[in-house]
């Protein structure tokens, strides 16, 4: 099972999944209300050996059985923790909004150490090599050992960043702000590689295979040379002076990325998802939802995306033809809070929160399928019984 356990599944915010994906007669497997009325834009769920962790705006952190949706226990610190937190060997981390930064035994929920930073931690936690990386708003980079939480080093990027997470890859970290700017430093030292602008908010970075992807609010994916920070490409999803043309002022943004297949997958503001060739930025297919569309996930050959319109959609990632959606929050053109968010995709489920609801989605159950075993048993023993009686009868005659 390839376990999501961090904000976009891995270090590199690929948002991409080896696991299995349910493509067909998806029903509801479970669900949980955190919030009756949503409050905040949908956390990012994470899942780690069987169970689903998941920060509120109700200052806890939560754990919940995969399998079943029980809660298992919760965790709360003295501000929201509503960011994804990171699960490693045995251990939940995450960031609270009163300027800790928490590590908690991942079955007991018990707090292991707490270690404050002196700012709102409010932004996903990744890690790699035995350390943390934190990028909250207020535009610095930390980096944190996962012993105690004691800083290592800080980078400050001249800008806030809202719920940013920093992306790593071959020693180097790629972080965000929203001015515009990428920054390349060296995960070790800090040392500052290279920096791009583009002069809108950009989203949290992919870096992958020498190569750095980010969505950004000017209405543009961006690749660029993950060696130097020369741009490779850009392709405009949407750009207008007053926003896409639905009206509802959410500006031209275009969400986080994730890549698999040679290809990258972008929400955007114009309520499309879009495919891209990861060499070129030509358009392979785009898909219409009825919102604003998050950041995508990919996984078992499909896309998975939260839109605004409160449903998630499921996507052939080769031609974009959908196979199912569910609804898993409310349609609302002003309110994010009700939206469905960014799913995680585990052996066949996938989870999501969307208007203060954790759901669950996956293939029906082996209990409603038909018992073909069982069948098989029973004319097995039938047979052998009447294998029985005809031997009697004739050894009688």
């Amino acid at each position: 099972m390839d376990d999501w356990s961090l904000f976009r599944h891995d270090a590199s915010n690929t948002g991409f999944s080896s696991s299995a994906a349910p493509t067909s007669s998806v029903v509801q497997l479970w669900n949980y209300t955190i919030q009756e009325s949503a409050t905040h834009s949908p956390a990012y769920p994470v899942v780690a050996n069987g169970f689903v962790y998941l920060g509120s705006p109700d200052y806890s952190t939560y754990c919940f059985d995969a399998a079943t949706g029980a809660k298992v226990w919760s965790y709360t610190t003295g501000g929201e923790t509503y960011y994804s937190p990171a699960v490693i060997d045995g251990r939940v981390y995450v960031g609270s909004e009163d300027g800790y930064v928490y590590c908690l035994d991942a079955i007991e929920g018990t707090q292991v150490w707490n270690h404050s930073v002196g700012v709102s931690m409010n932004a996903p936690v990744n890690f790699v090599d035995d350390r943390l990386y934190v990028e909250p708003e207020a535009g610095v980079v930390y980096c944190l050992g996962i012993v105690d939480g004691e800083m290592v080093w800080s980078f400050p990027t001249g800008a806030q960043a809202y719920s940013l997470s920093p992306a790593i890859s071959n020693g180097f970290i790629f972080a965000t702000n929203s001015n515009g700017a990428v920054f390349c430093l060296n995960a070790a030292s800090s040392m500052h590689v290279w920096n791009f602008t583009v002069g809108e908010a950009v989203s949290s970075p992919v870096a992958v295979d020498g190569f750095v992807y980010f969505g950004s609010s000017d209405g543009n994916a961006y690749c660029l040379d993950a060696s130097n920070g020369a741009k490779i490409w850009n392709y405009t999803t949407w750009y207008n002076n007053e926003g896409p043309s639905h009206g509802y002022h959410w500006g031209n943004g275009v969400s986080a990325p994730a890549v698999a297949y040679g290809h990258l997958y972008v929400g955007s503001s114009d309520f499309d998802v879009f495919c891209l060739d990861t060499s070129s930025g030509g358009k392979i297919w785009n898909f219409s939802t009825g919102g604003i569309v998050r950041a995508p996930s990919v996984a078992g050959g499909y896309v998975f995306a939260g839109s605004y319109d409160g449903n998630v959609y499921c996507l052939d990632a080769s031609s974009g033809v959908e196979l199912w959606r569910v609804a898993a929050g409310v349609f609302s053109p002003v309110n994010a809070a009700g939206s469905a968010g960014s799913p995680a995709v585990v052996d066949g489920v996938v989870y999501v929160f969307g208007n203060g609801v954790l759901s669950a989605w996956g293939m029906p159950s082996s209990d409603s399928a038909f018992p073909w075993f069982e069948v098989m048993v029973l004319i097995i023993l039938l047979l052998i019984v009447a294998l029985i009686v005809l031997y009697l009868f004739f050894r009688r005659n």
